[in-house]
């Protein structure tokens, strides 16, 4: 299963020390024209890709209309080094909350 990581230069060097490889992301056009490399597979065969919460914000309306469309690779919303985006749930919160578990 191929990863592939879109964050800040601090968090790409750090999945690349365990052979992660990723795009720095430095605005809004960089976001959005790598995550269309990544879906288009200019990267090969990316299963899952891991993007940073700042990076999220740039493109959340793109993101989301990949995500209900189904289809891979699997997104994963992580943090970035400084922690959680204030008023942005958890992965750990969003799947209590799916499956009725207080949050």
């Amino acid at each position: 299963m191929n990863f592939f990581v879109l964050g800040n230069e601090d968090v790409v060097l750090g999945f690349q020390f365990i052979g992660i490889k990723g795009k720095v992301i430095n605005n809004e056009d960089d976001a959005l024209n790598e995550f269309k490399n990544v879906i288009n597979a200019n990267y090969g065969e990316i299963a899952v890709l891991l993007v940073t919460e700042k990076v999220v914000v740039m493109i959340e309306k793109e993101l989301l209309n990949w995500q209900l469309s189904c289809e891979f690779p699997l997104l994963v919303e992580i943090p970035d080094l400084d922690g959680h985006l204030e008023g942005r749930k958890t992965l750990l919160q969003s799947i209590r909350e799916a499956i009725g578990l207080p949050v």
